[in-house]
C-alpha cells in the first residue's frame, strides 16, 4: 500500500483517539475497554455496523443507477467498491476532501469518461450539500432558539452556515455553468509567468469543460433519476444521523426527539467537517462532546456513545476499506485501468 496512505491512516486513528483520551483526562470521564465490550455497547456496535452496511448498499445502488442512466458500463459490485473507496479516502484525507477526487479517479479507471464521472460526483455532492443546507436553515430558525443550553458560539454557527451556503452555491454553479472555469483560466493566463504554462493544456481543458457541461445537462434532464437519487440521499443522511442518535439516547437517556437531534447533529457535522485532520478526526469527537454534555446526565456515557458512533461509521470504514484498496492497488496506483 502507498506509504502516504498508511501515514494518513495512522494520523486519522491517532487524532481521533487522542481527543477521546484528552477528554478522558480533562473531564475525568473514563471510557474503558470493559465499557466498549459490555453487552449493551456490543449490541449498539453491531446494530450500527448493520445500518452502516445498509447505507453503503443503498449508496452503491445510487451510483450504479446514475452511471447506468448515462450509459456507463459498470457493475453493481464496482459501484459498491467506488462508494467504499470514497468513504475510505474521505476518512484519511484532511477535512474529508479526498473522497470525491478518488471516486472520480476510480470511475475513470473503470472506463467511465472523466467528464461523466465528474458530473456524477458533482450531482452527488450537490444533493448532499443542498439537503444539509436546508436542514441547517431549519435548525437555525426553528431548533437552535429553543435550546437554552446550546453550547456552540454564534460565530462558529455563522461560519459553518456560511461555508455550507458557499459550498452549495459553488457546486451548483460548477454543474450548470462549468464555463466559469474558462474565465478563471483566461484570467490566470494574463499573469505573465503562467501564460506559457497554461497554453500547453488550455485547449484540451476547454474541450473537457464543454464535455462536462454536456454530461451534466444530460444528467439533469433525467428528472426521474435525479429525484430518486435525491430521495435516497435524504434517506442516507437520516440513517447516518440515527447512527449517533441510537447510542446517545440509548446510553445517556437524553430526552430529545429524533427530528431535533437530527437537525442539531447535521449543523454540528457541518462545523466539524472543516477540521483539517484526516476525516476531520478529533474535531467531530470534540464538537459533539462539548455540545451535548450539558444536556445529558452522564457525560461518561456520552463519550462512550460518541466512541461507538465513530467505531461504526469511521474506524470500521478504514478497516473494511484497506482490503478494497489492496484489491484495486494496481488500478489505483499502477497506471492502466482494467478496461
Amino acid at each position: 500500500m502507498n506509504r502516504r496512505i498508511i501515514v494518513n491512516i495512522l494520523v486519522a486513528f491517532l487524532a481521533s483517539i487522542s481527543v477521546i483520551l484528552i477528554i478522558n483526562s480533562a473531564f475525568k470521564e473514563k471510557v474503558s475497554i470493559s465499557d466498549l465490550s459490555s453487552k449493551e455497547a456490543l449490541e449498539l456496535i453491531f446494530i450500527g455496523l448493520i445500518i452502516n452496511l445498509v447505507c453503503i448498499l443503498i449508496d452503491g445502488f445510487k451510483l450504479y443507477m446514475i452511471v447506468s442512466a448515462l450509459k456507463g458500463d459498470i457493475t453493481y459490485l464496482e459501484a459498491l467498491e467506488s462508494c467504499f473507496l470514497y468513504s475510505f479516502f474521505s476518512a484519511i484525507t484532511p477535512s474529508s476532501m479526498g473522497g470525491q477526487p478518488f471516486q472520480i479517479y476510480f470511475l475513470t479507471k473503470k472506463g467511465i469518461k472523466s467528464e461523466t464521472a465528474t458530473s456524477i460526483i458533482l450531482l452527488r455532492t450537490f444533493e448532499y450539500l443542498l439537503i444539509v443546507l436546508g436542514i441547517d436553515v431549519y435548525a437555525l430558525i426553528f431548533i437552535i432558539p429553543k435550546l437554552s443550553q446550546w453550547n456552540i458560539g454564534k460565530t462558529m454557527i455563522a461560519l459553518g452556515f456560511a461555508s455550507s451556503l458557499l459550498s452549495t452555491g459553488f457546486t451548483w454553479l460548477a454543474m450548470i455553468r462549468p464555463d466559469m472555469f474558462k474565465y478563471i483560466i483566461a484570467s490566470l493566463k494574463k499573469i505573465k509567468g503562467l501564460k506559457i504554462f497554461i497554453e500547453r493544456w488550455e485547449e484540451r481543458v476547454y474541450v473537457w469543460i464543454d464535455n462536462l457541461k454536456l454530461s451534466a445537462n444530460k444528467l439533469l434532464k433525467n428528472r426521474r433519476i435525479v429525484l430518486i437519487d435525491f430521495s435516497l440521499m435524504l434517506i442516507l443522511i437520516l440513517m447516518y444521523s440515527y447512527l449517533l442518535f441510537l447510542p446517545v439516547v440509548g446510553l445517556t437517556g437524553l430526552k430529545i426527539n429524533f427530528l431535533t437531534f437530527f437537525s442539531v447533529q447535521i449543523l454540528l457535522s457541518s462545523l466539524a467537517s472543516y477540521v483539517p485532520t484526516p476525516g476531520a478526526s478529533g474535531g467531530i469527537e470534540a464538537i459533539f462532546y462539548t455540545s451535548f454534555k450539558v444536556s445529558v446526565l452522564s457525560s461518561r456515557f456520552l463519550l462512550l456513545a460518541i466512541t461507538i458512533y465513530r467505531i461504526t461509521t469511521y474506524y470500521s470504514i478504514i478497516v473494511a476499506g484497506i482490503p478494497i484498496v489492496l484489491k484495486n492497488r494496481n488500478l489505483l496506483f499502477g497506471g492502466k485501468g482494467e478496461r
